[in-house]
């Protein structure tokens, strides 16, 4: 690969390879990229509150966490956008009541339900680096929210879900980009 690449090229790149991913593979691999996820959690007691993404194109189906989390008594958040320069809301989600809609770019997300800042949120990648770093789809909207978030809660904390083949070997940041606490991919924690 190019190390001429940019962010854009990157993105296109890597979401090509997501989206030739079939769906057997995909669940099996978010399943084991959600034990990971839990097992962080788990290390955090004080955490009363995650907010998840619904997933897209190929994204980690994250959702699979939803029942784990409810029987420790975490509220489940999803993202929604509010405004193209506007940090995300986080909005209450329960995986047992129908309350999505089809909102930015047909992404669902939760309507009629109350906002919640969580204490630790979950986020996806077009592509990532060893760094903690992600390439996302070009909003800036994680990169906002995670500083905001951040700024409110000194204990605030990030993970990223991706699958391996995401991993990206270029230093692509820029000094915008929020780097992530966790990355959690099918085979490894980093």
């Amino acid at each position: 690969m190019s190390y001429q690449l940019n962010k854009s090229d990157i993105r296109k790149t890597f979401l090509s390879k997501r989206k030739e991913m079939t769906e057997d593979v995909i669940n099996l691999k978010s399943e084991k990229i959600n034990k990971k996820i839990l097992e962080i959690i788990n290390e955090y007691p004080d955490v009363k509150s995650v907010g998840l993404f619904y997933p897209f194109d190929n994204e980690v189906k994250v959702l699979g966490l939803c029942e784990s989390l409810e029987a420790k008594k975490i509220h489940i958040t999803l993202p929604v956008v509010k405004k193209n320069s506007m940090p995300l809301d986080y909005k209450i989600y329960s995986y047992q009541a129908d309350n999505v809609a089809s909102g930015y770019k047909g992404i669902l997300e939760p309507i009629h339900s109350l906002s919640l800042e969580p204490d630790a949120i979950v986020v996806s990648c077009a592509a990532f680096n060893i760094n903690k770093y992600r390439v996302g789809y070009g909003g800036g909207f994680f990169d906002r929210t995670i500083e905001k978030l951040k700024e409110k809660n000194k204990n605030f904390f990030t993970i990223l879900a991706a699958f391996d083949m995401q991993e990206c070997e270029i230093d692509f940041q820029e000094k915008f980009d929020q780097k992530i606490d966790f990355i959690c991919t099918e085979n490894r924690k980093i």
